[in-house]
């Protein structure tokens, strides 16, 4: 058999895992065995095949972490959008309390012994279910 149709088997049976896994990482690799396949198809040496490979698993590669770190963690672009926030105190205590935001009654803790209740509270950080305040 042609090393080419081995290269497209192997890029099949990564492909076909992938589906199951869900992680794009054997897609990637999946992706690069077929362009090996394409050098082998085109008469490439071996030396050649496993450089195409190569290089197209290390592009996908860099742009799948791309891709991961701007869509990975949507939470995270949430609890920003909270951060300078403004609150209503509801009850405090020894730094901690429950404050009203966004129509709902929250925990809250200071985010440092400094922090002065009578003045306005601003959301500093988002622990969790918990808002850290700040003046």
């Amino acid at each position: 058999m042609q090393a080419y149709v081995w290269w497209w088997i192997l890029a099949a049976v990564l492909v076909a895992v992938e589906l199951g896994s869900g992680t794009f990482y054997l897609l990637v690799y999946g992706i690069a065995a077929a362009a090996a396949g394409v050098a082998a198809w085109l008469g490439a040496s071996f030396l050649a095949q496993l450089l195409a490979a190569g290089a197209v698993a290390l592009l996908g590669k860099l742009v799948l972490n791309r891709w991961k770190r701007d869509t990975g963690d949507p939470e995270r672009n949430v609890q920003a959008m909270d951060i300078g926030q403004a609150v209503q105190l509801e009850s405090w205590q020894d730094g901690r309390g429950q404050v009203r935001y966004r129509g709902a009654l929250w925990d809250a803790e200071a985010e440092s012994a400094t922090v002065d209740s009578a003045r306005p509270l601003v959301i500093r950080a988002v622990r969790g279910n918990v808002l850290v305040l700040g003046n």
